[in-house]
């Protein structure tokens, strides 16, 4: 075999691997109907992700300390497609307030398959498994 085959072949392949690393491999119907928890979800970044997961259809539970804007973000999230969306006002620095929305989240929803945790608080990086203790760990 000569060389130009040879390196024709190699770069042929080094191209479809290249192709197939980078290539998007995010499944939108994956988030149709997805239990999904936003805290910090009134403005900025926690609302626009609530309104993200809503254009693809998951079921939301958005929390703030602000009842009246969160009744807002809620409307708007069902008018973009969300199956179901939910607020519960709380305030992540109370002691009780975080079980109060992870147990309205598991209440409501069945269960949680996203967190959004855009609230201000220190936390240790790790991937969620859907350990509730945890969840309520990282909420406090």
């Amino acid at each position: 075999m000569g060389t130009f085959v040879k390196i024709s072949i190699v770069s042929i392949l080094v191209a479809y691997l290249a192709f197939k690393w980078t290539a998007p491999r995010f499944d939108p119907e994956s988030l149709k109907g997805a239990r999904v928890l936003v805290t910090g979800a009134s403005t900025g970044i926690g609302e626009q992700m609530a309104y993200h997961y809503a254009r693809f259809g998951a079921q939301i539970v958005i929390t703030a300390r602000r009842e009246k804007v969160l009744q807002q973000v809620t409307e708007k999230c069902l008018s973009l497609g969300a199956q179901k969306a939910l607020y519960i006002a709380a305030d992540m620095a109370s002691e009780s307030d975080p079980d109060k929305v992870v147990d309205f989240a598991l209440e409501k929803l069945g269960g949680l398959d996203y967190l959004v945790l855009n609230h201000i608080g220190p936390t240790p990086f790790a991937m969620w498994e859907g350990d509730m203790e945890h969840t309520r760990w990282l909420m406090k």
